[in-house]
């Protein structure tokens, strides 16, 4: 029976409320019941979110669909508007007819790859000029309510428009190097012009001709291209005269006008006689006079090499392209060369040599007066045995000296003299100097290099400016000088007594009584001033030998040690503490040699001992081998 009283709603266990509520059976407090709820919160929350993901990718791809149909449209649209052009058609015409005439012979390929080189440009505003012209009659028939037109030309046509414009660029370089010698374009071709890429090689020797020139005449020697070779070996007071003639065409016929156009031209006087050779296109002539000894020469030469020997004369030489060599002259030498692949060679010459312009390198030896060089040569320069004073300026160095009796070899790191005569100006920047047997005063300025200069007696005043680099000065024993020297971020050293150091990077003190200033200021790096025992420089070189080409000039021969009769007391020293170091040294070297073959004989018996060693282990392996193989049988 029903304990519900009448009249009574039935009991809710959830309902706070009714007087039955018992909270242990409300429902709500069962975690079974609260886990099943937040399930279904979660379920909900999830449905909510996929509903959400799926309708706004049904929307993103109901966008990209019209998207691409309203895309579709257009391209459809513009395909109808497009109007094709009409230079595909002629540009294929063009060519064709171009490659049928150059098949067939009626058109040089060098020919037309020499105007194409020049006038390629003129393609690309004809293209213009007819699209603009295209343009212009369409819109001209067009209504006025017509919608606007495209206009195109075609992918194809674009391609070989870009094509026709790198071969027109190409053959312009090539082409603009040969005549100018600027461009530096890399290839097999090296400086000839187009008739070298494309034509055949004619060649023709001509008769020797002569000519004949009054004593002491001048003559101007002017050669557009190829070789020239001047000897003063003629003794009948003629000119003689040699042509070596090469054409690059593919046609026989023009070989043959070309090779009678460079015929050479004797103008002028025979006081004042000039020989000039004809340019010609896609030629050259390759020159070899013989004149007196006496003639003033001047040569000019554009595209070739330059060889000068045995005149005894004043020569001046121009040369644009080609390595220039010079020997055997007897009077003065001017070279003016710009051309930055090439070498200047100047050797045996009594009178002054002055060489400016540019080039890879110039080499100067055995000069009887002053040499003078000006201008950038990128590999550097030589110079040995200058009885006057030098001086080499460029962009990067200006070196002056009183005379050069060793050598000087400059390079993009390294500056190296010995044997100097001062007073000796260096001013450089980022090189290593070394000045090797240096006379008189010195004053040098360089940064980011080391510096080093060995002094010999009679010593002149020492000044060196240098940034970031170590210095080294080495003076004779019996010196007299005055030091002051100076580091901003180095160590300080001195062999010499009376030498006071503060500790903070300097040198200064009066050195046997003081004397000469050397003055030595860097910054970070060292400075060391050590003693040396150098003999004197001799007072006067020996005359440099004339020598042509084809012979080979001897190193001088080293100086003896001079009497010490009549010196003064330090440098009868030096030559004293030369001659004992020199005894020393032929000492030291014959035992050296003595202490060498013996240890090659050593070496020698370990090889033999080491060579039986390994017989005997191949004898004993072959051995083993052979019982191996008799067991296995």
């Amino acid at each position: 029976m029903s304990t519900t009283p009448p009249n009574q709603p039935p009991f809710d266990p959830s309902n706070v409320n009714d007087p039955r509520y018992d909270p242990s059976r409300d429902p709500r407090l069962d975690p079974r019941w609260q886990k099943a709820q937040q399930r279904f919160y979660r379920d909900q929350q999830r449905a909510a979110s996929n509903q959400e993901r799926a309708a706004a990718r049904a929307q993103a791809s109901a966008w990209k669909a019209q998207s691409k149909a309203n895309r579709d449209q257009w391209k459809m649209y513009w395909r109808g508007q497009r109007r094709s052009s009409i230079v595909g058609p002629l540009l294929l015409i063009a060519l064709g007819v171009i490659f049928f005439l150059v098949h067939s012979g009626r058109i040089s390929m060098v020919n037309f790859f020499s105007w194409y080189a020049r006038w390629w440009p003129l393609l690309l505003i004809l293209i213009g000029v007819l699209r603009l012209v295209e343009w212009a009659i369409d819109r001209a028939r067009a209504p006025q309510d017509a919608p606007p037109m495209r206009y195109s030309v075609g992918g194809g046509v674009v391609f070989a428009v870009i094509v026709l414009a790198f071969i027109g660029i190409a053959t312009h370089s090539m082409q603009w190097r040969a005549d100018h010698n600027g461009f530096g374009f890399v290839g097999p071709f090296g400086g000839n012009d187009m008739g070298h890429f494309f034509g055949q090689k004619h060649e023709e020797d001509s008769p020797a001709v002569e000519h004949a020139l009054t004593s002491g005449a001048s003559l101007t020697i002017d050669n557009p291209r190829g070789d020239v070779s001047v000897s003063g070996t003629s003794d009948d007071g003629k000119v003689h005269l040699s042509v070596h003639k090469e054409v690059y065409t593919s046609s026989d016929n023009i070989a043959t006008d070309r090779l009678r156009a460079m015929s050479p031209v004797f103008e002028g006087a025979d006081d004042n006689l000039r020989v000039r050779v004809p340019a010609t296109e896609g030629s050259s002539a390759d020159l070899t006079l013989l004149v007196p000894a006496g003639t003033r020469v001047q040569l000019n030469s554009d595209r070739g090499d330059v060889h000068v020997t045995n005149l005894k004369s004043p020569l001046v030489v121009t040369a644009n392209n080609g390595d220039v060599e010079i020997a055997a002259i007897t009077g003065s030498v001017q070279v003016h060369v710009n051309n930055r692949r090439r070498s200047t060679n100047v050797r045996s010459v009594t009178g002054d040599v002055n060489v400016n312009g540019n080039g890879d390198s110039v080499s100067l030896s055995d000069v009887n007066g002053t040499a003078t060089v000006k201008g950038d040569f990128l590999s550097g320069g030589q110079l040995e045995r200058v009885t006057g004073a030098v001086s080499y300026h460029s962009s990067r160095t200006d070196l002056t000296l009183a005379r050069l009796d060793g050598q000087m070899s400059l390079d993009k790191e390294d500056l190296n003299l010995s044997q100097v005569v001062g007073p000796v100006r260096v001013e450089t920047r980022s090189r290593n100097i070394t000045l090797d047997k240096v006379t008189g005063e010195v004053k040098v300025v360089n940064s980011n290099g080391t510096v080093d200069v060995h002094a010999a007696p009679p010593t002149g005043a020492i000044t060196i400016d240098n940034q970031k680099g170590d210095v080294n000065v080495t003076l004779p024993n019996a010196s007299k000088f005055n030091l002051n020297a100076e580091t901003s971020d180095g160590d300080t050293h001195s062999d010499f007594a009376g030498v006071n150091s503060d500790g903070r990077g300097t040198l200064s003190g009066a050195v046997n009584g003081g004397g000469i200033a050397v003055r030595i200021n860097t910054s970070h790096g060292d400075v060391n001033v050590t003693r040396n025992s150098a003999a004197p420089l001799p007072p006067h070189p020996p005359t440099p030998t004339i020598t042509g080409f084809g012979s080979v000039p001897q190193p001088p021969t080293p100086p003896s040690m001079p009497s010490t009769s009549g010196m003064p007391p330090e440098a009868a020293a030096a030559v004293e503490d030369a001659k004992r170091q020199a005894a020393e040294a032929r000492s030291q070297a014959a035992q050296s040699v003595a202490d060498a073959r013996q240890q090659a004989k050593e070496a020698m018996d370990q090889a033999k001992q080491a060579m039986k060693d390994a017989q005997e282990k191949q004898k004993e392996a072959m051995r083993m081998a052979r019982e191996a193989a008799k067991q296995k049988d």
